[in-house]
């Protein structure tokens, strides 16, 4: 072992140093002291000088989700704009639709819907068209007699005074005048009068603000049926007056004047109504079993769909649900 103030060596067991005559320590405590000590070493923290890092920024998340939000909305206008716009031009069409039927037709719960839908089928079974051909492409003119005059003084001629109509023959040629009997207090079925039914047909038929014409149906109806003794059968005055109500309300606001028709007594289907239209002067032939009507003269086909069935039968129910047959 060693001396711990010189470091000389010395013997166990020695008291003092042989060298520098220091005191020796006690054997046990010498090892102890004679230890060398081991060197703290101060270290310092890597990073107690080192200045704190701010932290990193992060993406602002609400600044994307709105502008997503914002296009999803945007999305949803435009679509919402173009859809919008379809669908008025397609109800635009449908109302156009509608107010061609409410020409006609104006209150659907006045007129049984079950009694217009049979009515079809009674139009349909009445065979207006039966053994008529019809060449579409082509239509058949008629020819106007060119021997009818009713202003010549005949030794032939025949007047007759009929119910409705003064009547001049001439051996098939007939010229009927209407005498103005057929008018409103006409009676048709049932002891009630047309001027009550026409009133009924504006009021529950027509549209609001249109009215039949109701000179024009009077005198159309009076050169169809005459007399009121010559048609017995419901069914006729029925399909006539349909005719003549289908006349009447596609001219509704015609002033127009029925001077006389000319009718060929051999085949007496073609009505030629010698007539006032707009201060003119003018003839319209019309032939109710085809459905035709030509005006200047017989010259020019007049297209319509006022003898479409299902506008005829809107007609004959109004007919029957007004008398009660």
């Amino acid at each position: 072992m060693n001396c711990p103030r010189c470091g000389y060596e010395v013997e166990e067991g020695q008291k003092f140093c042989n060298e520098c005559g220091a005191p020796l320590p006690a054997p046990g405590v010498y090892e102890e002291y004679d230890k060398p000590q081991p060197q703290q070493q101060m270290q310092q923290p890597q990073n107690a000088q080192q200045a704190p890092q701010a932290p990193a920024k992060k993406p602002k998340v609400w600044l994307i989700v709105l502008i997503v939000v914002l296009a999803i909305v945007m999305i949803i206008i435009i679509a919402a704009f173009v859809f919008v716009r379809s669908a008025v031009k397609q109800y635009e069409k449908y109302q156009m639709k509608v107010e061609e039927v409410e020409d006609i037709q104006k209150d659907a719960d006045d007129i049984d819907i079950d009694a217009l839908n049979e009515a079809v089928e009674n139009m349909n079974n009445l065979d207006l068209t039966d053994d008529i051909e019809i060449d579409l492409d082509e239509p058949e003119v008629p020819e106007i007699p060119d021997d009818i005059d009713p202003s010549k003084d005949s030794a032939n001629a025949n007047v007759k005074h009929y119910g409705y109509v003064d009547v001049t023959t001439e051996g098939n040629d007939a010229t009927v005048i209407p005498n103005g009997q057929m008018n409103g207090s006409t009676k048709i079925f049932n002891g009630k009068d047309l001027n009550g039914f026409l009133d009924y047909v504006d009021d529950k038929v027509l549209e609001k603000g249109r009215t039949i014409n109701r000179d024009l149906f009077y005198d159309v109806l009076a050169t169809m049926l005459v007399d009121k003794d010559m048609v017995s059968d419901k069914e006729d005055i029925e399909m006539n007056m349909i005719m003549a109500l289908a006349f009447a309300n596609n001219f509704h606001d015609t002033p127009v004047k029925v001077n006389e028709c000319h009718l060929d007594l051999s085949n007496a289907v073609d009505y030629h109504y010698h007539v006032t239209a707009y201060d003119k002067d003018d003839i319209w032939i019309v032939n109710f079993d085809k459905r035709t009507v030509f005006f200047n003269d017989g010259k020019t086909e007049y297209s319509s769909t006022m003898f479409k069935d299902e506008y005829l039968a809107v007609w004959f129910t109004a007919i029957e649900d007004y008398y009660g047959l």
